[in-house]
C-alpha cells in the first residue's frame, strides 16, 4: 500500500513538473541531446547516463516452503561500471507482512551482477542475478518432539531478478519486477512493483 501511494505521489509531481517545463519552454526552447560524455539533456536538465539509483520493491510470491502466496520486500542498490552493473539488495519474504516476526520467514542478503538498458528516457530494463546469504526460520515436524517446532537456518543461496521501470521523469519512475531466490530451505518466486529513483541529475541547463 505505501509503495503504491508514492507510486501515485510520483506521477503528481511528474505531472507538475511537466507544466513547469511547457511554461519554461515558452521562454527558452532547447531541444533533447547528448551534451559531453554520457550527459544526456531532457528538458532543459543535464543527466548523467548508467547512474546508480536505488529500488524499493514490495509483491507477492509463491513460497515452496509454506506452499502459498507469501508477501515480500527488497531494498536495493544498483552501481555501473560502463555496460556491466554490481547489486546489493536486503530482500525479506514472509508469511506475514515481511517486516513483522514470523517463524516463516526468509531474509536474503544478495550480491548480483548485471546490465541494463536505459537509452530510453522513459524506460530503464535491467536484469541481475548472484549469490546470496540467507537466513531466518520455518515450521516443520519434528521427529524429536513429535510435534511441530520452528527451525533456524543460514545457508549460502542464489537470487535473480529482471525489472521493467517507466519513468514520468528521468530520474524517478515506478515499475515491475520478476525475481526469484532458492536455497534448500526456503525457496521463492514472485513479481513485485518497485519504486525507482536515480541519481542521475547533475544541473539544469543554462
Amino acid at each position: 500500500m505505501l509503495v503504491l501511494s508514492l507510486s501515485f505521489l510520483i506521477f503528481h509531481s511528474a505531472a507538475a513538473q511537466e507544466i513547469q517545463t511547457d511554461k519554461n519552454r515558452a521562454a527558452k526552447v532547447v531541444p533533447d541531446a547528448f551534451v559531453g560524455k554520457n550527459r544526456i539533456l531532457i528538458n532543459n536538465r543535464i543527466y548523467r547516463l548508467n547512474a546508480p539509483y536505488v529500488t524499493l520493491a514490495y509483491g507477492r510470491g509463491f513460497s515452496t516452503r509454506t506452499e502459498g502466496i507469501d508477501q515480500n520486500m527488497t531494498l536495493a542498490y544498483h552501481h555501473f561500471f560502463d555496460w556491466f552493473g554490481l547489486r546489493l539488495a536486503y530482500h525479506a519474504t514472509s508469511d506475514l507482512q515481511p517486516w513483522w516476526r514470523s517463524y516463516n520467514k526468509l531474509n536474503d542478503f544478495t550480491l548480483g551482477l548485471g546490465t541494463r538498458y536505459d537509452k530510453h528516457p522513459k524506460w530503464n530494463l535491467a536484469v541481475f542475478a548472484g549469490p546470496s546469504l540467507a537466513y531466518g526460520w520455518y515450521i516443520a515436524w519434528s521427529d524429536v518432539f513429535q510435534d511441530e517446532r520452528s527451525f533456524r537456518f543460514m545457508v549460502p543461496g542464489v537470487h535473480g531478478e529482471i525489472q521493467a521501470t517507466y519513468r514520468p521523469v528521468y530520474d524517478l519512475g515506478v515499475g515491475l519486477s520478476v525475481y526469484g531466490s532458492y536455497n534448500k530451505f526456503y525457496a521463492v518466486a514472485g513479481a513485485q512493483v518497485h519504486l525507482y529513483f536515480s541519481l542521475a541529475y547533475v544541473r539544469n541547463y543554462d
